[in-house]
């Protein structure tokens, strides 16, 4: 019998655990610790023996591995009936005056616990499958990630300006500003094999009273639906597509209801492929074609899959240490163009993130990051299905826009678990509406001005992209958007 394996036998079970303990019980679907558990407990020991060497004292890196294996084994708590490793841990915690605040120890299951209270085998064989697949991943992350990038806009100010200029040339001649690709969009990151999925929720509203509204809802219903893109041409309730369950089909994008606007159409999980892009532009377009359109009201939201994230807290802590290092220019890309003074929609379902100073602790801290956030990381729990929505981008519907809104999330997902030491990430941290502060709304800048204001861009471009298309794709959606306003609630 391996480790994974399950059993159901009638008779009794006599079976060894990893560190030589012998248990016996009766067998009815018993399940046995794995080898795996084993082995988390062995590297939380091993780190508190290294802070036992060193005086109590941990470096960062330790700290974010220790409560990581923490919060990986506070899975064996649900599942050992109130036996759990860290619960006995914590209470012995609580009792040692001595060392008040050190971390618990993960102490050997009693022997009078049966087999059955153990972890129960298969799950716990998928959590250890699920963890070398995201450990493969990461490291397939870290080696498709080249030593020399295609462009710098750091190092290089002059190509990130001719870019900049040229979208700005292409806005005043009438021209679509952003590039928009149909091949390889992504570089990569958002491909089926070896990529991750993603997927969109466009918002709009539409042009008069609630009667035309509601035979243009009608109209794009049919529409979607005509182009083989919808199942049906009905408008169905707000989240029904969660509801129904997602799925990668290319005529699973849906026209769902959202009483703040007059409809949002939910795609299906998409990866970078020409029929993708093909399909969202002729979604765009039947919404353009029956007066549908962005306004101040309405928000883009972008879900990126997070299957390599693993239970590991230290990606999520990276992820959102990058938003917070880059607020100030994640909202400037995500506002609405076209809208007055290209201004954001305020953040009264997008709020800015707190993101702790130490990092997160545990999932249960992450997930703290919830629905009304800019980064909603409610749905992280350490499963492959698992997944973050970019709330904060504006609605659109230019495909080239929200193109780009999705290369920036997929570039900022696959940054973290790639274990981005930001080496171009310089300064103190710009939180929303520091530019506007610094610059003002209708300020001219020179050339030398505008190499110093749009460092904190250039960064990000660097530390999230290797690729010259994304890059240029992005700096062409900073060109023609404007630095927000400081308020953190609706504007």
């Amino acid at each position: 019998m391996g480790s994974g394996s399950r059993i159901d036998h009638q008779h009794h079970l006599v079976a060894t655990t990893a560190a030589g303990l012998t248990i016996e019980a009766p067998a009815e679907r018993v399940d046995l610790m794995p080898e795996g558990q084993r082995e988390l407990i062995d590297q939380a020991l091993a780190i508190q023996a290294r802070w036992e060497a060193n005086n109590g004292r941990a470096s960062l890196e330790e700290a974010m591995e220790y409560w990581g294996l923490r919060d990986r084994l506070r899975l064996e708590h649900d599942l050992w009936n109130g036996h759990g490793l860290i619960e006995d841990a914590e209470r012995e915690d609580v009792q040692d005056q001595d060392s008040p605040g050190f971390p618990p120890r993960a102490t050997e299951p009693p022997a009078d616990i049966p087999v059955q209270r153990a972890a129960a085998q298969q799950v716990l064989d998928e959590v250890a499958a699920e963890h070398s697949a995201a450990a493969a991943l990461q490291v397939q992350a870290r080696d498709r990630w080249p030593d020399e990038r295609e462009v710098s806009f750091v190092e290089d100010f002059e190509a990130f300006r001719q870019v900049h200029d040229a979208a700005w040339d292409r806005e005043l001649r009438g021209e679509e500003a952003v590039p928009y690709l149909l091949e390889d969009a992504t570089g990569g990151l958002g491909a089926r094999e070896g990529g991750r999925g993603f997927g969109v929720e466009i918002e709009f509203v539409t042009d008069g009273d609630y009667d035309d509204q509601a035979e243009a809802l009608r109209a794009i219903g049919r529409d979607l639906h005509e182009a083989g893109l919808a199942r049906d041409s009905r408008q169905h309730g707000y989240h029904s597509q969660a509801a129904a369950g997602y799925t990668d089909a290319p005529n699973a994008w849906r026209l769902e209801d959202d009483c703040t606007v007059a409809g949002e159409i939910v795609s299906p999980i998409l990866y970078d492929e020409p029929q993708t892009w093909q399909n969202l532009a002729t979604v765009c377009e039947i919404v353009r074609r029956h007066g549908g359109g962005a306004s101040e009201r309405t928000g883009g939201h972008v879900h990126v899959g997070l299957h390599d994230y693993d239970h590991d807290v230290a990606n999520h802590t990276r992820l959102m240490q990058m938003y917070d290092h880059y607020e100030d220019v994640l909202f400037r890309l995500a506002a609405n163009r076209i809208a007055p003074d290209s201004a954001h929609r305020g953040t009264e379902w997008c709020e800015p993130n707190f993101v702790p100073t130490g990092g997160y602790r545990s999932l249960s801290e992450v997930q703290r990051n919830g629905h009304g956030l800019a980064v909603n990381l409610s749905a992280a729990h350490g499963r492959r299905s698992d997944h973050g929505e970019f709330r904060l981008w504006d609605g659109s519907v230019d495909p080239a826009v929200i193109q780009t809104q999705i290369n920036l999330s997929l570039g900022m997902v696959n940054a973290a678990v790639r274990g981005s030491a930001a080496q171009t990430r310089r300064g103190e941290r710009m939180p929303l509406g520091r530019h506007r502060q610094d610059w003002g709304p209708d300020h001219r800048l020179s050339v030398g001005e505008l190499e110093t204001n749009s460092l904190h861009f250039r960064q990000f471009a660097d530390e999230i992209f290797h690729r010259r298309a994304q890059m240029q794709q992005a700096a062409s959606l900073y060109a023609v958007t404007r630095w927000q306003q400081p308020e953190y609630q609706g504007w």
